[in-house]
């Protein structure tokens, strides 16, 4: 199901699966995310580094997409880390930012396929 985008009257799809790319300070990490939609509510998951991640706090909002993931690390410290997804889709492509508090912010790009 699409969405009206900004009010525009173009119909933006979010919902799928997407190869995704994060840009960080250890190099480039892939993801494989899964979204779900059910009005502006997106539900799904975060395949990344043998880890399913649940998502959370999910919203689309015209070509807006944002949510996050909870990742628990284990070395060398443990720590809980949430990653705030927000990113802009068009066609089968997303772009937008990671931000992993005190853990930095980093690029993202998807693609859906």
């Amino acid at each position: 199901m699409a969405v009206p985008d900004g009010g525009q009257g173009r119909l933006v799809a979010v919902e799928g699966t997407w190869a995704l790319s994060i840009d960080t300070p250890i190099g480039e990490q892939k993801a494989v995310l899964v979204l779900h939609r059910d009005g502006d509510r997106l539900t799904g998951s975060l395949d990344y580094r043998a880890a399913m991640l649940e998502i959370a706090d999910g919203v689309v909002s015209g070509d807006e997409a944002r949510w996050s993931v909870v990742k628990t690390l284990r070395m060398p410290l443990r720590a809980k880390v949430t990653a705030a997804f927000t990113v802009t889709v068009e066609g089968d492509s997303m772009r937008g930012k990671a931000d992993a508090g005190k853990f930095g912010t980093f690029d993202v790009l998807g693609l859906r396929g």
